[in-house]
C-alpha cells in the first residue's frame, strides 16, 4: 500500500516509525518517486527542506517533504539529477603557503616581467620512499626483505652509461670449471654479464692528462676514471684516487721529476705530489701515503689496488744485496708499511700512485639478500657437517659435530695442524 509523506510532527514521533521500512523506486509515467512500506526497523526521519538527503549512501536533494529513511534502504533506476557521485567527507587540512615561497614567487613574476630566464629549482635528492643517504651511505629502507639491511656507498657522483668500448674486452665466465669440464673452483657461476676494463697499470704516458668522468667498475671495489691526454688526446683508466674529481689534471713521471717545467721553472713539491700522480718511489717525500705500487722497476702496480687501501713510504736510499754471494750487485730499495703493518723492501725505482684508493666506505656495504651475490656470480655453499659421510670428512650423523676438527672435502685440516 503506498504511503503518503509523513509530515513534521510524524518525523519527531519515533513510536510511528517502528516496524516500518520504505523502499523508493521510479514512477513509470510521471517518473516521480513512489513510497511503500515493509515490515522492517526504520533508523531515522529526514528532512529534505533545508538541506540534502541520504539515499541508500548517496546524497540527495527533494521537494520539501519529510521520508522515513530505513535502516538498509534500496534504490533502484535513481535519476542522475537526484543522486550525486560525489560522497561526504571530512575538512582536510591544507598546508599554506609560507613567506619563503610568497617570496620566490614574487622573484619568479619579477624575473617574468623583466622579460629574463626562471632559473629551475635544483634540488639533492637525500631521501624517498625507497631510500635515505646518510653521511656517504645509501641505506635502503624497509619497504621489502631484500632491501631491509641493504647499504652501499653513494654512487651520484659516477657516470650513468657503459664504459669505453675500445678500452674494455669481454668477459667469459667459466663458471669454476677448467678446460676438461671439471669444476675446479666451487661456488662460482652464473651472475650478470661483465666487461674487462683496461686499467693503465704502467703509466707509460707522459705529460699532463685531464679527468673525463668516474665509472663504475663490476670487476673490483675500487672506482675508475677515465683520463685523456691534453697533447695526443688518447683515453686511458686509472684507479681513482680519494678526492679526484673530473675537470683535475694529472701526470705521470716515470721517467723521472725534470729539473724544470715548459716555462724554464723547478717544479713545486707540492704541484708533484698530488692524489693521482705517478712518481718513482726515491721522489716521493718520506711519510706519503701511496698505493698502485709496482714491485720490480718497469713493471706495472700489483700492491694496494682494492678500495680505501694504501700504503706510508717510511724510508728510502737503503742499500740491500751488498756483499752477497755470486757478485750479487747492491739494489737501492725503499720501506713500505702496507695496511697489514706488514712492511716490505721494494727497489727505489718503481712506480706508486699519490693517494688512498677511493670508495672507502666499500667495507660497509651489506647487499641484504642471497640475490645479489648471485648477480654476482658467488653461488651457494652447503656445510660440510649438513652433507653424508661419502661426500664430506665431517658429513654423517646427528648435530653433534664428533669432535673432528674441521676439514676440507678433501680431508685437509683447514684450521693447521698441531704446531706444539
Amino acid at each position: 500500500m503506498p504511503l503518503a509523506p509523513t509530515t513534521a510532527a510524524t518525523a519527531r514521533t519515533p513510536a510511528l516509525l517502528l516496524g516500518v521500512a520504505i523502499s523508493t523506486h521510479r514512477a513509470a509515467a510521471a517518473g516521480a518517486f513512489v513510497v511503500s512500506a515493509t515490515a522492517a526497523g526504520c533508523r531515522k526521519a529526514l528532512s529534505t527542506t533545508t538541506g540534502p538527503f541520504r539515499l541508500d549512501g548517496r546524497i540527495g536533494t527533494s521537494a520539501s517533504t519529510v521520508f522515513a529513511v530505513p535502516t538498509r534502504p534500496r534504490v533502484s533506476a535513481a535519476p542522475a539529477s537526484i543522486v550525486s557521485v560525489n560522497q561526504v567527507r571530512t575538512k582536510t587540512f591544507r598546508k599554506g603557503v609560507s613567506k619563503s615561497q610568497r617570496r620566490y614567487f614574487r622573484h619568479v613574476e619579477k624575473l617574468k616581467a623583466e622579460g629574463k630566464p626562471v632559473p629551475p629549482i635544483r634540488r639533492n635528492v637525500l631521501e624517498n620512499r625507497f631510500w635515505k643517504v646518510v653521511g656517504n651511505m645509501k641505506i635502503y629502507k624497509n619497504v621489502s626483505n631484500g632491501c631491509r639491511h641493504r647499504r652501499h656507498a653513494v654512487r651520484f657522483h659516477l657516470h650513468k652509461g657503459t664504459c669505453v668500448r675500445r678500452l674494455s674486452i669481454g668477459k667469459r665466465s667459466r663458471g669454476g670449471r677448467n678446460i676438461t669440464g671439471k669444476i675446479t673452483v666451487r661456488h662460482q657461476g652464473g651472475g650478470h654479464k661483465r666487461r674487462l676494463r683496461k686499467v693503465d697499470f704502467f703509466r707509460h704516458m707522459p705529460g699532463p692528462q685531464e679527468v673525463v668522468r668516474l665509472e663504475y667498475d663490476p670487476n673490483r671495489t675500487a672506482e675508475l676514471a677515465l683520463l685523456r691526454s691534453l697533447s695526443t688526446n688518447e683515453f686511458s683508466y686509472i684507479v681513482r684516487p680519494a678526492g679526484l674529481n673530473p675537470g683535475d689534471v694529472v701526470q705521470s713521471y716515470r721517467a723521472g721529476v725534470p729539473a724544470a717545467d715548459e716555462r724554464g721553472e723547478p717544479i713545486p713539491k707540492n704541484a708533484l705530489v698530488r692524489p693521482g700522480n705517478a712518481l718513482r718511489l726515491r721522489d716521493i717525500p718520506v711519510g706519503s701515503l701511496i698505493h698502485c705500487i709496482g714491485l720490480r722497476p718497469g713493471g706495472p702496480a700489483q700492491l694496494c689496488r682494492s678500495a680505501g687501501t694504501c700504503a706510508q713510504l717510511i724510508a728510502t736510499g737503503l742499500v740491500a744485496g751488498a756483499g752477497a754471494g755470486a757478485g750479487r750487485p747492491a739494489t737501492e730499495m725503499a720501506q713500505v708499511r702496507l695496511s697489514s703493518k706488514e712492511v716490505r723492501l721494494i727497489p727505489v725505482d718503481c712506480v706508486a700512485t699519490v693517494g688512498v684508493v677511493g670508495n672507502e666506505d666499500h667495507q660497509h656495504r651489506v647487499w641484504g639478500k642471497a640475490g645479489a651475490s648471485r648477480r654476482r656470480g658467488v653461488r651457494p655453499a652447503t656445510r660440510g657437517i649438513a652433507m653424508n659421510p661419502p661426500d664430506h670428512p665431517t658429513g654423517g650423523g646427528g648435530k653433534s659435530k664428533g669432535n673432528k676438527p674441521p676439514r676440507s672435502p678433501w680431508g685437509w685440516l683447514t684450521k693447521g695442524w698441531k704446531t706444539v
